[in-house]
């Protein structure tokens, strides 16, 4: 792999590539702070005040994080093993330009990234030391094809309606305003592309809770109860993270389904899918009928029984395509 300071860089604002190790993209002058192979164009300033703290827990607890041992084949047989990153996979062209938006530590960006080595994978996020992680594994594991960015959710560096693929698995539902949210990252979809949003659903989410809510009066994470904390595989410093994540995070929201839809339509993205119901091969991406309020409520309620064996606590995801 070349060394970081002769690497050739992806600037986020013009997806154009260029060897310079200065503090600005020599096509487009967007500015920036080289840490390590990261882009940082937010710097030192001062953010909003629940950002500071988002980024600050973060900083405490990088979430998901490494296994010191794991290494490019490790995350790709890891990440194999789990149905809807197989079929998210799947889905994408192996030669599409694919942005993460809010991607922690890196891991569902380094595995599209080395799954398909002519991707482009443009991964953001506004927590340094997440960022510093995912850079550490990508030098690591010789990811030539993912550009990290340290940037602000509500104020991207991205082109509008330029992206393919956009993916934001996870962060709204972690913002002081998540419709803006969503309408930011809604807005980087192409035509004809598609919008792979996760975030906290109210019903999904409803068990884990009242799980959390029952924890804290009795001081105790309920380990018996938490799929996540009753694995015996997983080692206690994933389970810290965990609970840190699933427990303590200073800033969550849970979103309606319905509410998420329209907000969606309102960008001009039309439903295709959600998850679960967990697809097979290449369909994630292909359409299904959009639910009436029948279908609504059959699909909350199936959300909402899953949840004492739900390894994601209520995370759901909507696939949502942008018009030709």
């Amino acid at each position: 792999m070349k060394p970081l300071e002769t690497c050739s860089r992806l600037c986020p604002r013009c997806l154009r590539t260029f060897e310079s190790a200065g503090a600005a993209c020599p096509h487009c002058a967007l500015e920036f702070e080289l840490r390590g192979g990261v882009l940082d164009v937010l710097g030192p300033g001062e953010r909003e005040r629940r950002a500071q703290e988002v980024e600050a827990f973060y900083t405490r607890h990088p979430f998901p994080g490494y296994a010191p041992g794991d290494d490019g084949p490790t995350l790709l047989d890891r990440s194999r093993r789990a149905p809807f990153l197989v079929a998210l996979d799947a889905a994408i062209d192996a030669q599409a330009t694919v942005v993460d938006c809010g991607c922690g530590t890196g891991q569902l960006a380094a595995f599209l990234a080395l799954a398909a080595p002519r991707r482009r994978v443009l991964a953001l996020d506004g927590c340094r030391a997440s960022l510093a992680c995912a850079d550490e594994f990508r030098s690591r594991a010789h990811i030539d094809n993912l550009q990290l960015v340290r940037a602000d959710l509500f104020d991207l560096p991205l082109p509008q309606r330029r992206f393919s693929v956009v993916l934001s698995r996870g962060v709204v539902h972690h913002t002081p305003d998540p419709a803006r949210a969503i309408a930011c990252v809604a807005r980087l979809v192409a035509p004809g592309g598609v919008l792979v949003l996760g975030f906290y659903e109210t019903w999904a989410r409803g068990l884990h809770c009242a799980r959390r809510a029952l924890g804290r009066v009795l001081r105790s994470e309920l380990r018996a109860f938490d799929p996540v904390l009753r694995r015996a595989d997983l080692d206690e410093e994933k389970k810290r993270i965990w609970i840190a994540d699933q427990y303590r995070h200073p800033l969550e929201h849970i979103l309606p389904l319905p509410r998420v839809i329209a907000a969606l339509e309102r960008e001009g993205l039309r439903w295709l899918r959600s998850v679960p119901p967990a697809v097979d091969g290449a369909a994630l991406f292909a359409p299904t009928p959009r639910p009436g309020a029948a279908g609504l409520f059959a699909l909350r309620s199936g959300w909402l029984l899953r949840g004492a064996n739900d390894p994601d606590a209520g995370l759901v995801i909507v696939v949502a395509q942008r018009a030709e």
